[in-house]
């Protein structure tokens, strides 16, 4: 167990259990064949989590992770632009990988507040630092927000990148939210679930 996985097991940021994971592969929807849930607050879902803020190149942003409520995680800080800086995120690893089905649609629900933020996919077909990127504007309280593989643009460093591999969402190992509207103030977001599907409703 890292350092890490240790001080969330600690301080009980991780709140699903056991008999929250009963499925073969993750969390499979039992009302919806071919889909795919993960919690955020749940360590059967997500081996590691790491906040990466621009203070890695001297900015001052900063940002925590905490348990919220009995399913979900609380993203919050100040975003401060600083020293050139702009950005704060938190990444999740995916404990296991996710079935070779073809998933056609993302499902991601939080309760947000009001800002632009990003979701940032990792696969292993993509260099260091590169990520398939989706913005979204975010609404106060709680809702789900959909993206297909087309709402996706490849970034490195905030720079789009050209010429990326096809994004498969069964390639997926790695989920981030990050923050970088390029304005200074807080942020506060819940981190409820992403769902991948095979079923397209959007």
């Amino acid at each position: 167990m890292t350092l890490l996985l240790r001080w969330f097991a600690l301080t009980g940021l991780w709140v699903c259990t056991a008999l929250q994971a009963e499925s073969i592969l993750l969390s499979v929807h039992p009302n919806e064949p071919g889909a795919v849930r993960l919690q955020f607050a749940c360590a059967n879902d997500f081996s590691y989590v790491q906040l990466v803020h621009d203070t890695v190149m001297g900015g001052r942003s900063r940002g925590t992770l905490q348990a919220a409520e009995t399913t979900a995680l609380r993203f919050s800080g100040h975003l401060s632009l600083a020293n050139n800086g702009g950005f704060a995120s938190a990444q999740f690893n995916l404990k296991q990988p996710l079935p070779a089905l073809n998933f056609q649609q993302i499902r991601l629900q939080l309760a947000a507040d009001g800002r632009r933020y990003q979701l940032r996919l990792k696969t292993p077909f993509i260099p260091d630092g590169v990520a398939y990127v989706a913005h979204f504007n975010s609404q106060p309280g709680k809702a789900s927000y959909e993206f297909s593989a087309r709402d996706f643009n490849g970034q490195f460093r905030g720079r789009a990148v050209a010429n990326m591999p096809v994004l498969h969402f069964a390639d997926v190992y790695q989920i981030s939210i990050m923050l970088a509207d390029k304005t200074t103030g807080t942020f506060d977001i819940l981190l409820y679930d992403i769902e991948f599907s095979a079923l397209q409703s959007i």
